[in-house]
Order: C-alpha cells, then structure tokens, then sequence
C-alpha cells in the first residue's frame, strides 16, 4: 500500500508534521511608558542550543536623545540579559524612540516590537 508524500518544499516553513503550525521562538513588547514614565522594550528568543532568553531594555538617568541622518529619535538604553544557568548580564543598546526598535550591536541582536509576526528578537544581519 503506497503513502502519499507531503512536500515539504512549501514556503511556509513554520509548520509541523501535523499541519499545524508551530510555536513561536521570539517576541517582543513595547511599552511607550512604563510605571516610571520611561519607554520600555522586553523580548524573549528559544533556542535548543541557549534555552529561554530574555531581554530586558530600560532607559537610564543619563540616557540622551541621539538623532540620525534620516531623522529617527534614538535612546541610549540599558538592556538586561537572563540566560538559564547564568548570571544576568548588562550591555548597552539603542532604542528608536517611536517604535520602540532595540539594537544590541554587541550581542547583534535586534528587537522589533513592529515585526508582522507580533515581534522578532534575534539576530540581524548576515
């Protein structure tokens, strides 16, 4: 008795063996103000290999307004990284102060609250 095959040569490459879809390795939120008054931006991104992580970005006392060639607003913000297993750890990113987009050059990771699919947090670039 012959099966028929599926084609896994779809482009939708979010789907699992029964169809559906499968769950989601990153988000993001945004928050314009937050109990403080401050923009706050949090992501989280699954992987195997790192486990659950999260992103916490914050502005600080000393944060400044930067403004680009293009005429987007960006903040120096904090942001806090909690690995399984680690210690948290503190780098510096910069935020769009509209969208409330996070790049973490350092890390080069990038948290988009916009993305189509409720929000990205991973990596940018090649």
């Amino acid at each position: 008795m012959a099966f028929a095959r599926k084609n896994n040569r779809s482009n939708n490459s979010r789907s699992d063996n029964n169809g559906g879809s499968q769950k989601k390795h990153s988000g993001c939120k945004y928050k314009a103000t937050s109990k403080n008054g401050s923009p706050v931006t949090t992501g989280w991104n699954y992987s195997r290999r790192h486990g659950l992580v999260t992103f916490l970005c914050v502005t600080t006392k000393n944060t400044e307004v930067h403004t680009s060639k293009s005429g987007k607003e960006w903040l120096n913000v904090m942001v806090k990284v909690t690995k399984p297993m680690c210690a948290d750890t503190l780098v510096s990113g910069l935020m769009e102060r509209h969208t409330g987009k996070v790049i973490v050059k350092e890390m080069g990771i990038v948290l988009n609250p916009k993305a189509p699919n409720g929000g990205y947090c991973g990596k940018y670039g090649s």
